[in-house]
């Protein structure tokens, strides 16, 4: 187990996955012991079971000592002497069958057990891993789910947690039996005959060397295949929530045909690492039976010539040997099953060791008060070493404020909304509230600042109650009834099946695009944030459903500071400032007014979506950006 992965720039041993993989084990090590001990007692169940042949061979063969000399006689004197009668052969025989049926019943009962204690121990330790990688997964900062496909992510949380579950069933539960076994056989059969036990052990070390380049490729194919199935999963993920789209341009065969190329690498996959897999079996039982082999020849030369071994005990010793080849077999697949597991452990330890949101967190103010203003100091921002999305931006919005943004896309808009909460900090300069750099204040208590009104509204699969008081799941009956009704929401809530307690069904996919914005807006209000980010919630509705939703955003605006992104100029005309972005930087800064008199970007923009006849008069260049700043 010395081989390494490497994960990304980093060499991980696999030492030290085993004992990360082991802090999930501890708290159940109770379990653990009692797996171990139940295991342990059942082996020697199982070898003393056989090693009653001895005297039952001797009787059958009519040898005037039942019990031989040594070590071996005086542990059967000791547990069966009294059931033996040398006058009365059948009666001993008898005797040794029954306690032969009680030791292998003694032995299942206890690997039963131990079976039941082992399926408790893996589902609990796999149970806390997925908790521990879920919790941390919530904690990591926006880029890296950016960075990361959703497949991807799914297919961690889902399958390599359960891949993982390998490690324990293979260690605890089946190779802890295993390896009782060999030992308890072991042990006895070097009280037998130590010649014949050292010519037996040969095949343990051939059997570990053999095996030892095939591991290393089990490790590193189960690895690729994970990244495999985390694809495959992505590109279900993207065809399930694009299927009306695919629908629409009749795409149906080349998706079929992307998936199909997939689906075809990833059982190749597969059939390469099925190959290397089997290896270990065969390879342990062809060197085991060698040995068998071996042993026979050698130990009929002990009894025929040397007469320092019985026939009986070379008879028992023969079953050991053949009896011990399972448990070897069993533990020559381990390693191959826990590759998988491994490669598992990297990529769930890959999201555990990325550094979470409250790791990077230096703020010390946990109280932070919004009296005054929210200042933007020469900050740029860049995603990547060189690729700026903002760049020296100054201004500041006071209290009270609505702050309207305007420019193409990939302006910079989103990316200047994202640094008020933090979901994105500043490569240079920096944001203040009230002169305290927000890097200083917990982003705990900046985001409880902070309330967010989507275009893309998120609704979850839950009741309408969870939805709306999702951001303050304590809020009564009267509140949520409020802020329902500041939001043009509360009559279609209870029309609604079951009102409050309606389930929305995923993504609030039951609701037509006018409620589930209102239901969006009715949660910010519950919220009452002083500081608001909204992405403009009314550009796809028909009529009706936009005047309702206006309605409750003005509601909404009234006395927060508020930064919209604007796609409809019609909208943002009351404004206090706007400012008109333009690859990252504040190119114009103004009140509507203001800025139409300048005749400047803005205006040209109005004048496309108010006077299509003015669209003669600009360049193909300006009316470009203007098409995409109203996209």
């Amino acid at each position: 187990m010395n081989d390494v992965r490497t994960t990304g720039t980093f060499k991980v041993p696999a030492q030290k996955l085993w004992g990360r993989l082991w802090i999930f084990v501890r708290p159940h090590r109770g379990k653990l012991v009692g797996v171990v001990v139940l295991n342990a007692v059942a082996a020697v169940a199982d070898v003393f079971s056989f090693t009653l042949l001895i005297p039952f061979l001797n009787a059958l063969f009519n040898k005037p000592d039942i019990i031989p000399q040594g070590f071996i006689g005086n542990l059967l004197n000791a547990s069966i002497g009294m059931l033996l009668v040398p006058s009365d052969q059948m009666a001993s025989l008898r005797n040794v069958i029954l306690v032969v049926l009680v030791a292998v019943a003694v032995k299942n009962v206890l690997i039963w057990l131990s079976g039941q204690i082992g399926v408790q121990l893996q589902e609990y330790v796999v149970r806390d891993l997925r908790d521990r990688v879920y919790a941390h997964l919530l904690r990591l900062p926006l880029p890296w789910f950016t960075r990361n496909k959703v497949g991807q992510i799914i297919s961690r949380v889902l399958n390599d947690t359960n891949n993982a579950k390998a490690v324990v069933t293979e260690l605890i539960t089946r190779s802890m039996w295993s390896t009782a076994q060999v030992v308890a056989t072991v042990v006895m059969m070097f009280v037998v005959s130590w010649q014949l036990s050292l010519a037996a052990l040969v095949v343990a070390p051939l059997t570990i060397g053999a095996l030892q380049p095939v591991l290393r490729k089990l490790r590193k194919g189960y690895r690729r295949l994970g990244n495999d199935q985390g694809e495959i999963t992505s590109l279900v993920q993207e065809v399930v929530s694009g299927v009306r789209l695919i629908k629409s341009y009749g795409a149906e065969p080349r998706e079929e045909a992307r998936f199909v190329t997939r689906n075809a690498a990833f059982a190749r996959g597969y059939v390469r690492i099925g190959r290397l897999s089997l290896l270990s079996g065969p390879v342990t039982e062809t060197l085991g039976t060698f040995t068998a082999v071996a042993i026979l020849w050698f130990g009929a030369h002990l009894v025929l010539v040397d007469k320092s071994l019985d026939s009986s005990e070379l008879i028992v010793f023969l079953i050991w040997v053949m009896r011990l080849l399972q448990p070897l077999k069993q533990l020559s697949q381990v390693q191959p099953a826990a590759q998988q597991s491994l490669a598992s452990a990297e990529r769930l330890f890959e999201i555990l060791d990325s550094p979470a949101e409250t790791a990077l967190d230096r703020g010390t103010v946990t109280a932070p008060q919004f009296q005054h203003t929210v200042a933007f100091e020469d900050v740029t921002f860049a995603y990547d070493e060189g690729a700026e999305a903002l760049r020296t931006v100054s201004f500041t919005a006071r209290k009270g404020e609505i702050i309207a943004l305007v420019g193409a896309s990939g302006a910079g808009k989103s990316t200047l909304v994202d640094l008020i909460p933090r979901f994105v900090e500043p490569t240079r300069g920096r944001i203040t509230l009230d002169g305290v750099d927000l890097r200083d204040i917990k982003l705990d208590a900046l985001r409880a600042l902070t309330g967010i009104v989507s275009q893309d509204t998120v609704l979850f699969n839950d009741s309408v109650r969870a939805n709306v008081a999702f951001g303050r799941p304590s809020a009564s009956q009267a509140q949520l009834d409020a802020a329902a009704t500041a939001a043009n929401a509360l009559g279609f809530i209870h029309a609604l099946p079951k009102g409050w307690e309606t389930n929305l069904g995923e993504r609030g996919t039951r609701l037509s695009g006018g409620q589930r914005q209102r239901l969006a807006i009715a949660r910010a209000l519950l919220s009452d944030p002083p500081i608001l980010i909204l992405d403009e919630a009314t550009s796809a509705l028909d009529a009706e459903s936009e005047r309702l939703v206006q309605e409750a955003i003005d509601r909404l605006l009234e006395g927060r500071t508020v930064f919209v992104i604007a796609h409809r100029l019609s909208t943002i005309q009351h404004a206090n400032r706007i400012l008109v972005l333009d690859h990252g930087r504040v190119t114009e800064e103004g009140t509507h007014d203001e800025l139409l008199t300048r005749g400047g970007a803005y205006a040209r923009l109005h004048a496309l979506q108010f006077d299509r006849r003015s669209e003669a008069s600009m360049s193909d260049d300006e009316a470009t950006v203007a098409l995409l700043a109203v996209e």
